[in-house]
């Protein structure tokens, strides 16, 4: 993940979760190997921190999308 990059919040735990921001900016660690993502959100007109094992790219997260609608039918 780079800046730019338009992402998704795909964690069930985090309370943007299904919500899509862009990558405006990275501040340090949430732990070791998963660096913090400062991504606004526009939904919210606002900047939140994100831990990145809790995003995925926005084209990750179409085909995501694509395989859970092919099992529901």
């Amino acid at each position: 993940m780079d800046l730019g990059d338009i992402v998704m919040v795909d964690n069930p735990r985090h309370p943007f979760y299904g919500r899509r921001g862009k990558i405006i900016g990275r501040r340090g660690l949430y732990r070791e190997d998963d660096p913090w993502f400062l991504i606004y959100v526009p939904s919210h007109m606002r900047s939140f921190l994100i831990p990145q094992s809790m995003l995925c790219l926005e084209q990750d997260a179409s085909v995501t999308v694509d395989i859970f609608t092919e099992r529901l039918q």
